[in-house]
């Protein structure tokens, strides 16, 4: 549920470039954090560009739609897209850059997390 009430958030906040830079660390972030190797990064660097683009066309279609089910569909595709982006990051990685990563993650969902609550709690 957290996941669905983060994306949401993440998709309806009004600063969307900053938003968006939160919600998927940039790959000079996670170059420095994970210690990658250019072969590594030069795999990486397609994916993040390719995880923004998703992110951006994700906001534009929950924006469009019209329904709470159009919503719901729209939050569910981009569950999965982040699911499929987390898998292919981590095929990349070793184990030690693997359990980095995860704290990332796991950061930058409290940023969202965060950003959602003083949302709501200014509304």
């Amino acid at each position: 549920m957290f996941a669905g009430l983060a994306l949401c958030a993440l998709l309806t906040a009004p600063a969307v470039s900053q938003t968006l830079r939160d919600s998927v660390p940039s790959i000079d972030v996670v170059r420095a954090r994970l210690n990658l190797t250019p072969e590594q990064e030069a795999t990486l660097r397609p994916l993040f560009q390719k995880r923004a683009a998703e992110l951006q066309e994700a906001r534009a279609r929950f924006e469009q739609a019209t329904s709470r089910t159009g919503k719901q569909d729209v939050l569910r595709a981009a569950k999965s897209e982040s699911q499929t982006f987390n898998t292919q990051v981590e095929s990349v990685l070793n184990n030690e850059q693997k359990a980095e990563w995860r704290e990332i993650r796991d950061e930058t969902r409290e940023k969202v997390k965060e950003r959602y609550e003083q949302k709501r709690e200014s509304q």
